[in-house]
């Protein structure tokens, strides 16, 4: 049965070979970008399927934008039937965005949160939806000090973006929690180490070394879409919801990202900042 499927970050590496999965199914696609140019040419090459194709442009780093963007896509598509979280990025080099946040935080976990939290009215129409977030592997090794959540002293590029995806599972399993009486599902996956580009958006050594290591060990991007799209369409597990997935198979995150308090307190802190510094409310609040 054909879906309303979003795919946000649709046009590079996973976000890319996932829309083309869904529209070759006939599901019907909103796709997110921030680049116009890629988006209207991914749009393009998806009409040989002959299936609907909305497209949102859209800096999913910057909070305001991100949120209006919610507003926009609940108004236009009151129901959704899959909310893809795919978008992401890795900063080598310390970078602030013009809202004042630091920008792995600001992409890779703020974005996941007010796509997900602005779009749950159109996901409650669905008649079984589901939330996947794209976290990884990356997240083992690494916990959370809300005294430096920016890593303002001592930043590093790698430990920041395993936080980021640390707080990617926390947030999983803590709205699936909170849903649990509804009919969403919210998991979230490591894609594995794939060959796309990621890491392109930095300069120097990190560049050099983030590509030797994709051209010996990475895995391609049709593999690692793999189970983002059996989380999105795979029927048996329709009533699955809180669970980490590698190789399309549920298994442990690490320990200390099943610490309840860390989660809730993580929930409270993201809601807050969005609350105080940005006034925003969402749906339902």
């Amino acid at each position: 049965m054909s879906q309303i499927i979003l795919v946000t970050g649709a046009t590079d590496g996973i976000g890319r070979v996932c829309a083309h999965s869904f529209a070759k199914s006939q599901n019907e696609l909103i796709l997110v970008g921030r680049n116009p140019e890629k988006l209207s040419a991914l749009v393009y090459s998806l009409q040989v399927h002959g299936v609907k194709v909305h497209s949102y442009v859209c800096d999913l780093s910057l909070a305001k934008e991100t949120f209006a963007l919610t507003e926009k896509i609940r108004n236009n598509h009151p129901k959704i039937d899959v909310l893809l979280n795919n978008a992401g990025a890795y900063f080598d080099k310390r970078t602030v965005t013009n809202e004042g946040l630091e920008s792995t935080f600001a992409l890779n976990h703020l974005n996941y949160f007010i796509m997900a939290l602005g779009l749950l009215p159109s996901l409650k129409n669905a008649s079984q939806a589901r939330i996947i977030n794209v976290a990884s592997r990356a997240h083992e090794g690494v916990t959370l000090d809300f005294k430096d959540i920016f890593g303002e002293s001592n930043y590093s590029g790698w430990k920041q973006y395993q936080r980021s995806k640390l707080m990617n599972i926390y947030f999983t399993y803590e709205l699936a929690e909170r849903l649990n009486q509804t009919k969403i599902t919210v998991n979230c996956l490591h894609p594995g180490f794939v060959k796309t580009k990621f890491g392109q958006n930095n300069e120097g050594l990190a560049k050099v070394l983030i590509t030797f290591a994709q051209n010996i060990f990475a895995i391609s991007e049709e593999k690692g879409a793999e189970t983002s799209i059996y989380l999105a369409t795979e029927p048996s597990i329709s009533n699955v919801s809180g669970k980490y997935f590698v190789k399309k198979k549920a298994k442990n995150s690490s320990p200390v990202s099943y610490d309840k308090t860390i989660r809730r307190n993580l929930w409270t802190y993201t809601e807050d900042l969005l609350k105080h510094k940005f006034s925003f409310r969402f749906p339902g609040n």
